[in-house]
């Protein structure tokens, strides 16, 4: 065989072998959606900016059955009081105080709006997580020591809180996700693309899982580096949507359609402003037959794309090491707005038909909730708490036993 031909052949052969190895990353999906069969007696929640709030206000709404919360870049609970006015003015700038919410939070507990506590204590919420950076310019450092003082008087005993540090500098990082795989830069330069950081060696996700499972020996070395996107997957988050829908909430523009229905009635408010679709990471051991993993939601930020936060965020990487399934549900997008904070107390109008959430945000101040359900973003029956619980009750259900 000439030379010529000894070469065509070979590459032949190394073109043929990496489109296989291409293909089989690209269906890697096992097709089993969120049935994980994952424990529901370990299953925590973290998020970033508004996923943090979200995330907190589902670890506190179900503390029976959450065990541990993290917190990054995000602002107090309850503290915008359901007005957007409150939310940017005092939640977000801290040009305006606001009191703790503790007594609030246990005032629904004892309505039955949000799980009951024992002894004035949650049942199972015993572990918090809270990041934030002292140069934030979208959530001030106030309102993250507002939500480090809610977390410690309401679960019992105070969070893990990491300030960041000066040898990455990441004690000056802007508003995000710090993570070793981030693509905008640590401190805000006005190219920010994904609020996913790059701070050195500094990851979010490392530290906030070391507080959340300390019964895991940490080892450094466990870190997963090379997570391929192809191993991110999709499931179907409408179906969830729409068996929210079919139990009968309502959203705020229900109250106003019959004088702005041109505007309002879209099919993003319908939906909740959620996306269609929501991603998951199975770390392999945790796809082998039998095998109960922990289970962790993770929740991106206003202006994040929730693919983008779950190939980037961190997460994947440390998910092997802690026996974790990783899920990741989104917000869909909106045409973003500039965000900044005025001199002084700006006027914000509180209407909630006046409140298109268009940087994608979770609701973490109310702008789903109608006239006659204030503050319902705080609790149970909230449209967002209501789709998560079902992505968490659907990963967590018993497989059934192979035929």
């Amino acid at each position: 065989m000439d030379v010529r031909r000894r070469i065509v052949l070979r590459l032949a052969a190394y073109f043929t072998a990496a489109f296989v190895v291409a293909s089989s990353v690209a269906h890697a999906d096992d097709g089993l959606g969120l049935k994980r069969g994952g424990s529901n007696d370990n299953v925590t929640i973290s998020g970033v900016s508004s996923g943090a709030a979200m995330a907190v206000q589902y670890a506190v709404a179900h503390s029976k059955s959450i065990v541990g919360v993290g917190a990054i870049a995000g602002p107090g609970w309850g503290c915008a009081d359901g007005r957007i006015s409150q939310a940017v003015n005092a939640c977000m700038c801290g040009l305006q105080s606001f009191e703790s919410k503790v007594n609030a939070a246990r005032e629904l507990a004892a309505s039955g709006a949000i799980d009951s506590l024992s002894s004035g204590k949650p049942q199972a919420l015993r572990r918090a997580f809270v990041f934030h950076s002292a140069d934030d310019p979208t959530v001030v450092v106030q309102s993250g020591k507002a939500s480090i003082a809610f977390l410690a008087a309401f679960i019992g005993n105070g969070p893990e809180v990491d300030w960041g540090n000066a040898d990455d500098d990441s004690n000056h990082a802007g508003h995000g996700i710090v993570s070793p795989g981030g693509t905008d830069s640590c401190r805000v330069n006005g190219r920010e693309t994904t609020y996913v950081r790059r701070c050195g060696a500094e990851d979010n996700a490392r530290d906030l899982f070391r507080a959340l499972y300390p019964d895991v020996p940490f080892d450094a070395s466990k870190r997963v580096d090379a997570i391929q996107e192809g191993e991110v997957w999709r499931f179907n988050q409408k179906r969830l949507i729409e068996q929210v829908k079919s139990g009968g909430s309502t959203v705020s523009w229900d109250d106003w359609s019959w004088f702005y229905p041109w505007f309002y009635s879209t099919s993003r408010r319908k939906d909740f402003d959620m996306a269609a679709t929501g991603y998951i990471y199975v770390p392999p051991p945790c796809r082998q037959a039998g095998r109960s993993c922990r289970v962790h939601v993770a929740l991106h930020g206003c202006k994040q794309d929730a693919k983008e936060f779950a190939i980037r965020g961190g997460f994947n990487n440390w998910a092997e090491h802690y026996n974790v399934i990783v899920v990741y549900p989104g917000v869909a997008p909106g045409v973003p707005i500039a965000e900044g904070c005025p001199t002084s107390v700006s006027f914000v109008a509180d209407y909630a038909w006046l409140e298109p959430n268009p940087n994608g945000c979770w609701d973490w101040w109310g702008y789903l909730d109608t006239g006659n359900h204030k503050n319902r973003y705080l609790t149970k029956a909230a449209p967002h708490m209501q789709v998560i619980e079902r992505i968490i009750d659907e990963v967590t259900a018993p497989l059934a036993a192979p035929q």
